[in-house]
C-alpha cells in the first residue's frame, strides 16, 4: 500500500515554519563533526494537537566538489520542555540539496502526544549549518483508524569518529536486466514501514538517474519478496541527490531478524564502482 501523506488517513498538516519558502529553509541545525550527535534544535513550537505522522524535509546540505554525508537524530521532550528522549537516529539525509530544489522528504508514521516538543540534532563530516522542516500531521477524523509508529530502527548504517556516514554500497546495474541484491542488514525489532534513502561517495558526480529497490529475505534467500520498488532518485553535477518524496514510503511487514537487501540500476555508466549507497529505515511499535 503506497502511503501519500498529504490528504491520506484524513490528516492535516502543522507546520513547523510557516513561513514565506527560500533556499534554505526551516531551522538551523549546527551538525557536529564526531560520531557524537551535536546539539538539539527543537523543529517548530509545541505540538497544539496529537501527531500521527512527521514528514521531514532536510536541505542545504550538498556541495559542490564535496561528498557531505549527513544523518539526523529525532528527538521528543513529552512535557514540552528540552529533556530530549531520542526516538529516531541515523537518518540518512546526504547530500540533499536547497529547498527549492525539493531537498530531502522523508515520512515517518509515528505518533506524538499534544503538548511534546521535538527536536533534531545532526553529524556531518563537512563543516556547515544546515536546515530541517518538520510537518506534524494531526487531526484525523478518525483516530482509532491510524496506524502509528513508536520508533524507527535504520539498518546498515554506521557513523565514523569524525562525522563520517557508511552506509553499504551496491553496484548499479546498466544493462536492462535487473541487478543482483546487496544485503543491507538485519532487524532487530519488527518494522511495518519502510523508507529508505541513498548516498554516493564521490566528489565529482554527474548527472544520473536511478531506480532503486528494497526486499526482503529470510537469510538464506536474497530478496525473496521485494518491500519497495523502482523509486526514482537522481544525481546531479552539484553532488546532490533528489527523490520523489510522495513514492518512497509504503507499509509492509517485516519480522525483527530479517535480512534487507537493496539493489539499483542507472541510466547510464557506473560512476566510480562501489560508491552508491543505500540505508533502509523502517518504523515499528
Amino acid at each position: 500500500m503506497l502511503f501519500v501523506p498529504n490528504g491520506a488517513n484524513d490528516l492535516g498538516a502543522v507546520l513547523s515554519t510557516d513561513t514565506r519558502p527560500a533556499s534554505a529553509y526551516g531551522a538551523t541545525i549546527t551538525p557536529s563533526q564526531t560520531s557524537t550527535y551535536g546539539t538539539p534544535v527543537q523543529v517548530g513550537n509545541d505540538l497544539t494537537a496529537d501527531c500521527y505522522g512527521i514528514l521531514i524535509n532536510a536541505n542545504s546540505i550538498s556541495s559542490g566538489g564535496v561528498f557531505r554525508q549527513c544523518v539526523l537524530q529525532i528527538l521528543v521532550d513529552y512535557a514540552g520542555g528540552t529533556s530530549w528522549t531520542e526516538i529516531a537516529r541515523d537518518i540518512v539525509v546526504s547530500q540533499a540539496p536547497s529547498y527549492q530544489l525539493t531537498g530531502k522528504w522523508l515520512y515517518f508514521p509515528m505518533y506524538i502526544p499534544a503538548g511534546a516538543a521535538v527536536a533534531v540534532a545532526a553529524i556531518t563530516n563537512t563543516a556547515g549549518n544546515i536546515r530541517v522542516d518538520i510537518r506534524y500531521m494531526s487531526k484525523p477524523s478518525n483516530p482509532t483508524m491510524v496506524k502509528r509508529g513508536s520508533y524507527i530502527e535504520t539498518v546498515g548504517v554506521t557513523i565514523g569518529a569524525a562525522g563520517t556516514v557508511t552506509a553499504p554500497s551496491v553496484t548499479p546495474g546498466t544493462a536492462v536486466t535487473k541487478p543482483g541484491w546487496t544485503l543491507l542488514g538485519t532487524t532487530t525489532k519488527r518494522c511495518w514501514w519502510w523508507q529508505f534513502s541513498c548516498q554516493h561517495s564521490d566528489t565529482t558526480m554527474t548527472a544520473l538517474y536511478y531506480h532503486v529497490e528494497i526486499g526482503v529475505g529470510d537469510g538464506t534467500a536474497a530478496g525473496t519478496e521485494t518491500i519497495i520498488a523502482n523509486v526514482l532518485v537522481s544525481t546531479s553535477a552539484a553532488e546532490a541527490f533528489t527523490d520523489i518524496p510522495i513514492m518512497q514510503g509504503i507499509e509492509k511487514v517485516v519480522p525483527a531478524g530479517s535480512s534487507i537487501y537493496g539493489r539499483a540500476w542507472n541510466s547510464g555508466a557506473n560512476e566510480n564502482a562501489g560508491t552508491f549507497q543505500i540505508a533502509a529505515m523502517g518504523v515499528g511499535g
